[in-house]
């Protein structure tokens, strides 16, 4: 009933690196080679006609790399580990009928895990605006796998139609009584219901000054745009790309940290009786991070 059918969201292929090719079997020829078809893409990725912005991009993310190398590294790091962590949920697929929760956070992680994909390639390339509007949908995402940690009736609402058949009965019954399903819940909804507790107001107050932020981008006003704002003489122009600036990439890279971290909190909170086998690597994520984000706390 709860197969997991998507390889891709299931936790992937059970040894990966094992089918990886091993460069040092292979001939000198076809290193170059594929060195070369790989150039050959790199060159053409937009196509000459978006070449003058091409080259920005990957200027941008050379320089990212080489002012903020171990920021960049712990991020690949996260993400990798990401892709590894949905393996996870190939164990814990049994305890789905009974637990609505399990079923709904399976799914947002892995978008979460594709949207902080897309959102590191904004760091690099110093889309920032672009980042932020990604990072927005993360944050909503985490917010609500933690409200249906916390009442998993909310996660069964949540559900389509169809997806809430795939329940027995006994779940259905349990918590499907309103009748409801495909049901939304507002940003300040959740966060009313998940830091309802008097100890939790600062939190609640933190995590709406975040979402604020990344609001900025996301809403049609200017102020979170100007990093496409360039100078030439005395006028204002629009860049064809941003520009890297390494004071003004501080906060989108303390973002990502942030959004990466609460991802794995959350997540680790929906299995934390399938997580053994991770816990080596949540630890190095988790002491790594601890480093590098007092960086950025004023």
């Amino acid at each position: 009933m709860f197969r997991l059918r998507d390889k891709s969201i299931g936790g992937g292929e059970s040894n990966p690196v094992s089918r990886a090719p091993n460069p040092l079997c292979e001939g000198k020829a076809n290193i170059e080679k594929k060195d070369i078809l790989l150039l050959g893409v790199t060159v053409t990725l937009f196509g000459l006609k978006l070449a003058q912005v091409e080259n920005r991009l990957f200027d941008n993310i050379k320089k990212t790399k080489s002012a903020f190398p171990e920021e960049t590294r712990i991020m690949e790091f996260g993400l990798a580990l990401m892709r590894d962590l949905t393996q996870v949920t190939q164990d814990a697929v049994n305890d789905y009928k009974k637990k609505p929760n399990l079923f709904a956070n399976h799914n947002l992680f892995a978008r979460n895990r594709q949207l902080l994909l897309n959102a590191y390639f904004c760091v690099l390339s110093s889309s920032y605006g672009t980042e932020s509007v990604i990072l927005r949908t993360v944050l909503e995402n985490n917010n609500l796998m933690r409200l249906f940690n916390k009442n998993p009736q909310y996660a069964f609402e949540w559900l389509s139609k169809d997806m809430q058949n795939r329940f027995p009965q006994e779940t259905k019954l349990k918590y499907g009584k309103s009748g409801k399903h495909g049901k939304t819940y507002s940003a300040s909804l959740v966060r009313k219901h998940v830091f309802d507790e008097s100890g939790k107001e600062k939190v609640r107050n933190d995590i709406k000054q975040v979402y604020s932020e990344l609001c900025n981008y996301t809403h049609p006003n200017f102020f979170g745009w100007q990093e496409l704002v360039g100078n030439q003489e005395q006028n204002e122009i629009i860049l064809n790309m941003p520009k890297f600036i390494s004071q003004i990439a501080d906060k989108p890279i303390a973002d990502m940290l942030f959004l990466m971290q609460l991802s794995f909190k959350t997540f680790a909170e929906t299995f934390k009786g399938y997580l053994a086998g991770f816990a080596v690597q949540l630890k190095e994520w988790q002491d790594n991070f601890k480093k590098l984000i007092v960086r950025y706390i004023e």
